[in-house]
């Protein structure tokens, strides 16, 4: 992608020097260790691509690495010509011009891939790949051994930061739950919502001693974002009741849902003490067949407004809900607007997005790029080229029609690819 503004080269040239800070991704090990052509076109998002064009039978097939290339082109030849242009097809458009040469998806440039795929399992190679993308950091919601962060012995990904994972914490609905979630203090036996609570604070307080930047919700999965404000007593009558025997479990949504509740906004507090960000999931889930319904960044707006003290960074630029996402950066001074994985969910979208933002939000107020993969580095820099071009692409245009000026337009671009989040997360960059 290129701007037609006659500013965008010189801008995308600069936008190219400017370091990155991924805001979002879940790399809890190196890698990929790619053994399959077909998986490197259809890893990541784009898997999500290629089997909304096929049948659920066909799309297993593709997927089975047993079967041969040739068996399986006709399938991955199908999707491909069906979605090649959407931004996800992109990123695998870039991976295999990049990594491997290749300016079009053909039999002959899988087969040609075979015994030449890169083994990003070492470590040394991955931050290879995070060095030419120029990320200088990166938040990692990888769902740790809990024990490990609070002994110090965790080892994360190269430039990686802590993000404290809060569903498990708030989503619990019996006696087990409660018990695992705890179980990373030694000898602790919850008996009680206040006991429950002191060991969740004790948690926390640990992983921000072993460096967690922030914490990460992405319950928008699995309930609304609409958090009511219940009494403590709504909360503690569910929570005694399946404490008093570990074989019951609270009925999941309605029955969980007061303590449920009462919990975040409890952690909300711990977040307010413990001066960390919050980020949240809103907009468009991983797959498909999903209820977007619920995830809608609207649903956060008592939240947002009780927790005053609290920053919240909504995620994926609340897709397809632009609206309200803007609504909400330009309500509240304790929001930030995060394109964390939007920018290849809907690049058109946020080039958009981009510029009505800068005309109706402080710019000091975006997160501009979150790679959101989980070990596939090789994504992550095919990310970071498209998140720059939206950049580019969105600002030269605003300068072009002489809303900023090319100096401005650069000192924006700075701001939301780096200086902001580097505030925001206290990086110290």
């Amino acid at each position: 992608m290129r701007g037609i503004a006659r500013c965008y080269d010189e801008l995308r040239a600069y936008c190219q020097g400017v370091p990155l800070i991924d805001c979002h991704d879940h790399s809890g090990t190196c890698g990929p260790k790619y053994t399959d052509p077909v998986m490197v076109v259809i890893a990541g998002y784009y898997h999500s691509e290629a089997t909304n064009c096929l049948s659920d039978k066909e799309a297993a097939v593709l997927g089975d690495s047993n079967r041969s290339i040739d068996e399986r082109w006709p399938l991955v030849e199908r999707a491909w010509k069906a979605s090649c242009h959407t931004g996800y097809a992109h990123v695998t458009r870039r991976v295999l011009k990049k990594f491997y040469g290749a300016d079009a998806l053909t039999l002959d440039v899988l087969k040609s891939m075979v015994g030449r795929m890169p083994d990003y399992t070492d470590a040394a190679a991955f931050e290879a790949v995070l060095e030419e993308a120029n990320i200088a950091a990166r938040i990692l919601d990888i769902w740790p051994d809990l024990a490990a962060v609070l002994n110090g012995t965790l080892k994360l990904t190269p430039r990686g930061r802590l993000a404290i994972s809060l569903p498990r914490f708030h989503g619990v609905r019996d006696y087990w739950s409660v018990q695992s979630n705890t179980g990373a203090l030694d000898g602790r036996h919850v008996t009680s919502l206040d006991e429950y609570l002191d060991a969740c604070r004790e948690i926390f307080a640990g992983c921000k001693k072993f460096g967690a930047v922030c914490f990460k919700d992405q319950c928008a999965y699995s309930r609304t974002l609409a958090f009511e404000n219940p009494s403590r007593a709504a909360a503690e009558e569910i929570f005694n009741w399946f404490m008093a025997d570990p074989r019951r479990s609270a009925g999941f949504p309605d029955a969980v849902k007061p303590l449920d509740d009462f919990l975040f906004h409890q952690f909300m507090r711990m977040a307010r003490e413990l001066d960390l960000p919050v980020q949240i999931h809103t907009g468009h889930m991983a797959g498909i067949r999903n209820d977007i319904v619920k995830t809608n960044a609207i649903g956060l707006t008592s939240v947002i407004e009780l927790h005053r003290d609290v920053h919240f960074d909504l995620f994926h630029a609340n897709w397809p809900y632009a609206e309200e996402f803007v609504y909400l950066g330009k309500n509240f001074p304790n929001v930030t607007l995060d394109f964390c994985w939007a920018n290849i969910i809907d690049p058109v979208y946020c080039q958009r997005l981009f510029q009505q933002i800068l005309s109706s939000v402080p710019h000091s107020r975006v997160h501009a790029y979150g790679s959101d993969f989980g070990g596939n580095v090789d994504r992550a820099w095919a990310h970071a080229d498209i998140a720059r071009d939206n950049i580019a692409i969105a600002l030269s245009g605003m300068v072009e029609i002489d809303y900023i000026s090319l100096d401005d337009a650069k000192a924006v671009a700075r701001d939301w690819m780096f200086e902001n989040p580097n505030r925001t997360f206290k990086l110290g960059l």
